[in-house]
């Protein structure tokens, strides 16, 4: 990010509900910008938690603002009022108030603050066994992927795309990042090397299946040559021009949620929803935890687990022996 990019974001975190703080010095409005300046340009690298910390800083300000409360006014008890009347779900409270808890510190060490409130407030507690993310059935990714033409240019990386996806288990953000040098052969082998959450790197061998598509799609797009180019850029605006351009993580979405309406899949489906369904149907074939969990680059096997939803077939079929008024 650039010296001015950053400074056009900070103006965005700033907007409206700071300038509203009425009685803030002009020393302390500086090093309050000065601290978003640090957080935005040095301190929060990852672009998606910076996008969500954004969002958060946001919030906080615009509750304080409609509240007259200066920053070095706010105490623990504030932080919580705010956490009570947030709209997010559980997991996003507990992400905004990292978000603000490292925004006090921050004032803090330049004397903006006298403590941080937000170090004494506690997060809302989260205890999950299974993720919420929706899964496809056997039969609905079976479908979704054949529904898929290939007559088109499109089509072609559309089924590269979700069979890397659905076969790499990887996260929607690494699989936009990656580029043609990302995909390379060792021993025999194809192998596709992503860039994970904290600047991990992270091979997976390629599935049979996703190395025939992303075969397919270089061989049509005549990109193999150009090493440092994304291996999924996006298209013009004639979907027919291909523009050597990262695709973001909304566009994939958007892919994802018309193709599944296409091929007649009612529910709700995302990008993670093929990283969860490849657990699934990994662990439904006899697979193991620990393979699971190396594929999927999860620290813990506690992780992996949440994502593994092959439980839920047993779970039905035990549930099913309640035969109540039949013989």
């Amino acid at each position: 990010m650039t010296p001015e990019e950053t400074q056009t974001e900070t103006r965005e975190v700033l907007l409206a509900p700071f300038d509203l703080l009425e009685g803030i010095s002009e020393s302390a409005r500086a090093k309050t910008a000065e601290t978003f300046l640090e957080l935005l340009g040095a301190r929060v690298r990852n672009p998606n938690t910076r996008s969500a910390y954004r969002v958060a800083w946001r919030a906080f300000l615009g509750f304080c603002s409609a509240r007259g409360l200066e920053l070095e006014r706010v105490k623990a008890y504030h932080v919580g009022s705010w956490l009570d009347q947030h709209p997010g779900s559980r997991s996003t409270q507990r992400q905004h108030l990292a978000a603000v808890r490292l925004l006090f510190d921050s004032l803090l060490m330049r004397g903006v603050v006298e403590y941080n409130p937000a170090a004494r407030a506690r997060p809302p507690r989260l205890v999950r066994e299974s993720s919420l993310t929706p899964v496809f059935e056997e039969a609905e990714i079976v479908t979704f992927l054949d529904s898929i033409s290939l007559e088109s240019l499109k089509d072609i990386r559309d089924k590269a795309i979700f069979s890397v996806l659905l076969y790499s288990w990887c996260r929607v953000s690494a699989l936009i990042n990656l580029t043609i040098a990302d995909y390379y052969e060792r021993g025999g082998t194809r192998w596709l090397r992503f860039q994970e959450k904290r600047g991990k790197e992270h091979e997976v061998p390629v599935h049979s299946k996703a190395k025939e598509a992303v075969d397919l799609w270089l061989e049509r797009s005549y990109l193999a040559s150009n090493q440092s180019a994304p291996l999924f850029p996006s298209f013009g605006k004639n979907r027919k021009t291909i523009e050597l351009r990262r695709l973001d993580r909304r566009s994939v979405l958007k892919l994802v949620e018309k193709r599944a309406k296409a091929s007649g899949i009612l529910k709700r489906v995302c990008c993670h929803s093929f990283r969860a369904t490849g657990v699934t149907e990994y662990m439904n074939s006899g697979g193991t935890i620990e393979i699971a969990q190396r594929i999927a680059g999860h620290t813990s096997p506690a992780t992996t687990r949440i994502y593994d939803r092959s439980g839920d077939r047993l779970t039905l079929d035990e549930i099913e022996r309640v035969q109540i008024g039949k013989k």
